[in-house]
């Protein structure tokens, strides 16, 4: 009787590794492809209602790709149960589940059931698409074993779209796309993403991954194809117009500083990086001034960028500090005693942020006076008032008065997924007419405050620990596979770049990707 039993158990083992797992690998790595392309090249009438149009392709894909995939992982689990096998989980994992029930409570305590299911319209961030989220990087952390193909996938697409990018702002239009659009609405829309600030947030995501390829990769035809893909973004990154999107660059660019100062080669190109992002800046800045759209107003940093005295001041910088790095590359480098250097960093970068807080405070309160102040008061965003960051200044405040206002209960579950509009709406709708019309606020301008108002206190927290847990996990382990920087780095771009936006198709999807893959490597590590 043993013998059968034996027997038995054997004979779904083999079944668990020979035909399960390769079958959900290939369906997922279809999946993800699929999701990767339609994403990002699918518009059915032009850019009119594109958001709905990217939305209805996403949910088409992961419908036809994660039915069968559930059904073949169903039977996979009742397999691993009957064998007996332990399931680990990381605290990422933990805490991507913990997200999962707290946006599931959230559609209760809300109320608004129909709304939070699929989401606001245009938005469609409701509790399905949390799922959605939820499912890719718990798939892709157990059967990513083909995240290369994904990522090329990934990478292969987001390369078309920032050359297409790059060609709209020089006002060739390959696509088609601006035949029937005026100047300014030209300004507006870019590539086949649609609104400038929903491509801003795909190159968030998408374009930390190439610049990791270029600082880490060891064949040099890999480094090739990643300095190409990386220049290309730069190029696109600094004629999308979106003040965010440099907050998200700053963001991936700490991340690989604190890695790249590990060694010598890694600093080297790492200064090199820097290099070719002022460098792009500034050819771009010369072929627009060749091809320019005189509807498209600059935003602050996008005209220091393209136009600025200061930035071929730091791009005179980065070149003496390559030559300063060529001419020392061949003495010995201690990184060990280099750690200073990292402190340095994270500390200079707190001070930097404490500094631009505390001058908009005393520049609004109007504590500066003479020069100074006057130097100030010439940058918007040193003061702080209702418009302050295209209207981010009154939606904040709003918002933070909407949570202030609300029960205990909301303040701890939420109101739902993507129900900020429905609830702003029921409870705050004088106030939202007087200061917006017609016109619907979704969201907080800020994923972070948003989450915090649609699933509450804990499942913003739940929502941040899967980041910050993951960021650091990821970092620990870079050095036996240098795509775990690449999700890392996008990971705190994405996080960079929200703090000014929100969640949608085109950047949310990629970066629980970029997660599910990093969780993935981590594993195989044994973190």
């Amino acid at each position: 009787m043993s013998n059968k039993i034996k027997k038995k158990t054997g004979a779904l083992a083999v079944s668990d590794k020979v035909i399960l797992a390769p079958a959900i690998e290939y369906v997922l790595a279809a999946t993800m492809i699929a999701m990767c392309t339609a994403v990002a090249f699918y518009a059915k009438d032009g850019y009119h209602q594109i958001g709905n149009a990217k939305f209805n392709a996403y949910k088409t894909v992961m419908l036809l790709g994660f039915t069968p995939f559930l059904l073949l992982g169903i039977c996979y689990f009742v397999m691993f149960v009957m064998q007996k096998k332990r399931w680990k989980l990381s605290v990422t994992d933990c805490f991507v589940f913990a997200y999962l029930i707290f946006a599931t409570v959230s559609v209760i305590a809300g109320g608004f059931y129909e709304d939070a299911l699929w989401g606001s319209f245009g938005w469609n961030m409701g509790w399905m698409s949390q799922l959605s989220f939820v499912l890719i990087y718990y798939a892709l952390s157990r059967f990513g074993r083909y995240y290369k193909v994904i990522l090329g996938a990934f990478c292969g697409s987001a390369f078309v779209v920032f050359l297409i990018g790059i060609l709209h702002r020089l006002m060739i239009d390959p696509i088609g796309f601006y035949e029937e659009l005026q100047g300014n609405q030209m300004a507006q829309f870019l590539s086949t993403m649609g609104q400038a600030t929903w491509y801003a947030s795909y190159l968030a995501v998408a374009l930390p991954v190439g610049v990791a390829v270029f600082l880490f990769a060891e064949k040099k035809l890999w480094r090739i194809l990643g300095g190409i893909y990386m220049v290309t973004g730069f190029a696109s990154l600094v004629t999308q117009n979106s003040d965010s999107a440099y907050f998200a660059f700053a963001g991936f660019m700490l991340v690989y500083f604190l890695l790249c100062v590990e060694g010598r080669g890694t600093i080297n190109r790492f200064a090199e990086v820097c290099t070719l992002f002022f460098a792009a800046g500034k050819v771009m800045g010369f072929l627009m001034q060749i091809h320019p759209n005189p509807d498209l107003e600059y935003d602050f940093i996008t005209k220091l960028i393209l136009d600025g005295k200061s930035t071929w001041a730091l791009l005179a910088v980065c070149l003496a500090w390559n030559v300063f790095l060529y001419y020392r590359r061949n003495r010995a480098y201690q990184a060990v005693k280099l750690q200073w250097i990292k402190r340095a960093a994270l500390v200079g970068t707190a001070v930097f942020v404490l500094l631009i807080v505390g001058l908009i405070v005393l520049q609004t309160k109007g504590v500066f006076s003479g020069r100074l102040g006057e130097m100030l008061g010439a940058v918007s965003y040193f003061n702080w008032n209702d418009a302050w960051g295209n209207g981010r200044g009154r939606i904040w405040s709003f918002a933070v008065r909407v949570f202030a206002r609300e029960s205990l209960l909301h303040k701890l579950f939420g109101v739902g997924p993507d129900c900020f509009s429905s609830y702003v709406m029921a409870v705050h709708g004088e106030e939202v007419q007087l200061f917006w019309g017609d016109k619907i606020l979704t969201n907080a301008h800020n994923e972070w405050m948003t989450t915090l108002v649609n699933t509450g206190i804990f499942g913003a927290a739940a929502y941040i620990g899967i980041f910050v847990t993951a960021v650091r996990r990821f970092l620990k382990a870079w050095q036996q596979d240098y795509v775990l920087a690449g999700a890392a780095a996008s990971a705190v771009s994405y996080m960079a770049y929200n703090f000014f936006c929100y969640q949608q198709v085109c950047c949310t999807p990629f970066v629980f990707l970029m997660l599910g893959v990093g969780e993935y490597l981590a594993r195989k590590e044994g973190r």
